[in-house]
């Protein structure tokens, strides 16, 4: 029958397994930023933020740990979404690892200039949208962050290949 990504209907519900840990995960990686990350260089963490008064609890880890959870966590949620199957997956991760490789590269400072010249005026009027230009033009680029989204592609890929529902044997 058609090409979709869902095979079967016991596919057809979400993978509870990969939401439990993506959300698990996106957990922690929050946790960098109310733990560890300065008050002032996120917005939205703000008003939660300890890591003014608190000594580092990720340290080095918590560098690249905010970026291999974005895209570990959303690969699985994409993925559970569509059925939790081993294609889903692969295109979900493949998807996200696409997506946060982009908004890192352009964060690059050779890139980001000519890039906000891009976003549109419109975006000032809606929250987060409105902070496309300073996070393009303010942030920094890392090179383990683009290692940190493909580990955390792949990782997200070996669970799903691990969790995705499998044919029952026919006999």
């Amino acid at each position: 029958m058609g090409g979709g990504l869902k095979t079967n209907s016991a596919q057809a519900a979400p993978n509870w397994a990969q939401v439990a840990v993506a959300l698990f995960v996106l957990f922690v990686g929050t946790l960098v930023y109310v733990l560890d990350r300065s008050s002032a260089s996120v917005p939205f963490f703000s008003v939660v933020s300890l890591a003014d008064t608190l000594p580092p609890v990720f340290g080095r880890m918590g560098e690249s740990l905010p970026t291999f959870a974005h895209v570990f966590a959303f690969s699985l949620l994409t993925a559970a979404w569509l059925g939790g199957g081993e294609r889903a997956g692969l295109l979900a991760c493949l998807g996200w690892f696409g997506v946060d490789t982009a908004l890192e590269a352009g964060q690059h400072p050779q890139i980001a200039e000519g890039l906000v010249q891009f976003i549109p005026d419109s975006f000032e009027g809606f929250p987060i949208l409105n902070q496309a230009d300073g996070y393009f033009v303010s942030g920094t680029f890392d090179a383990w962050d683009l290692i940190s989204i493909a580990v955390g592609a792949a990782t997200a890929y070996v669970l799903i290949w691990c969790t995705a529902p499998k044919d029952e044997p026919h006999g």
